[in-house]
């Protein structure tokens, strides 16, 4: 098994909420998509490019469906569908815990750190 990339993606909307508000609103969704890293191919003898998608995730606010307002669903590299992985799943009790805004890791994000910083949306303590 070697390195890989993880590729996460929001929708526009909420997207577009974060950068006026610092906070997400309710509805947003973000999938990642982890794909493997491969090295020395073609062209390219010194970098990383990504190769084949490992698997998917869904991280979905739904104030009004998932009683911790956010739910992840889970998708093997073949699947059609995604199983939510329930509320007391490892990524949801990681991120609860350690993300910086709104169960978040906004914190890796060099776009939107500065964002939360400046809105004061940071959780206390999470990020130096």
């Amino acid at each position: 098994m070697g390195e890989r990339f993880d590729n996460v993606f929001v929708t526009p909307q909420g997207y577009k909420a974060f950068l006026a508000t610092g906070t997400w609103p309710d509805k947003t969704m973000f999938i990642m998509e982890v794909r493997w890293s491969a090295s020395k191919g073609s062209i390219n003898k010194v970098g990383h490019y990504q190769e084949g998608l490992v698997g998917m995730e869904a991280h979905v606010k739904d104030e009004s469906r998932f009683p911790g307002k956010w739910e992840f669903f889970g998708f093997s590299s073949t699947a059609q569908t995604g199983k939510p992985q329930g509320a007391k799943s490892s990524c949801q009790t990681c991120h609860a815990t350690n993300g910086a805004v709104d169960n978040t890791f906004v914190q890796f994000y060099p776009t939107l750190l500065p964002v939360a910083k400046a809105k004061g949306t940071l959780k206390p303590g999470v990020v130096n």
